[in-house]
């Protein structure tokens, strides 16, 4: 679980990026975007626990658009992304936002006030499109671990394609995961078990 909400909080840090295009300093821009989420979970995570369907909304309209889906999926099928229909993109597509909305959901849950959240500056050439963007979250054990998100230009907008919560990627971690049921079962079969397993509406 500690894992779980790390990543949550990470992807909630994704905004400051955008200060490449903006006066506002990165550490700044972090530290209100996160307590921006947190926020509007104070006081509520007893009845989001128990509502996860609002838990899932605010996930959906708060990070969820940081995230360029498309890319993202593309990289983490990989080869049967190549060999996908058009219909087996879409619903891929739709499914791995699902889980990733209730597993960012479920770990912000358990984020608190005794996690410290340190900011490292952005450095980019100018007029870069491509950036990396790092902070340390240290638990209330004094444990530290590195948060790193690649990001890229899309449409005008700031967005992530990958990330990392210490030394795992997270495509180079999905993509094992995926591929490992693709070769076992095909890729119809793992986007029907997501479908199912990570339907929000249920």
């Amino acid at each position: 679980m500690k894992r779980s909400w790390i990543t949550a909080v990470a992807v909630a840090l994704l905004v400051p990026a955008l200060a490449l295009a903006a006066p506002t300093p990165p550490d700044q821009l972090a530290r209100e975007t996160v307590q921006s989420v947190l926020s509007k979970m104070e006081g509520r995570r007893d009845e989001l626990r128990k509502n996860p369907q609002e838990l899932y909304q605010l996930i959906d309209r708060e990070l969820v658009p940081l995230v360029d889906l498309p890319y993202m999926s593309q990289l983490v099928l990989g080869r049967a992304w190549r060999t996908a229909t058009p219909e087996q993109r879409d619903r891929f597509q739709t499914a791995f936002k699902n889980m990733l909305i209730r597993t960012y959901g479920n770990g912000l849950l358990s984020f608190d006030d005794s996690q410290e959240i340190e900011y490292q500056p952005v450095r980019a050439a100018e007029g870069a499109d491509d950036v990396t963007f790092r902070a340390i979250v240290t638990t209330d054990d004094g444990q530290k671990t590195p948060v790193t998100f690649q990001l890229h230009i899309v449409d005008g907008e700031w967005k992530i394609y990958d990330g990392s919560v210490g030394n795992l990627s997270f495509v180079t971690n999905y993509r094992g995961q995926f591929n490992s049921q693709i070769r076992s079962g095909g890729l119809e079969q793992l986007i029907e078990r997501m479908e199912s397993r990570y339907n929000t509406g249920s």
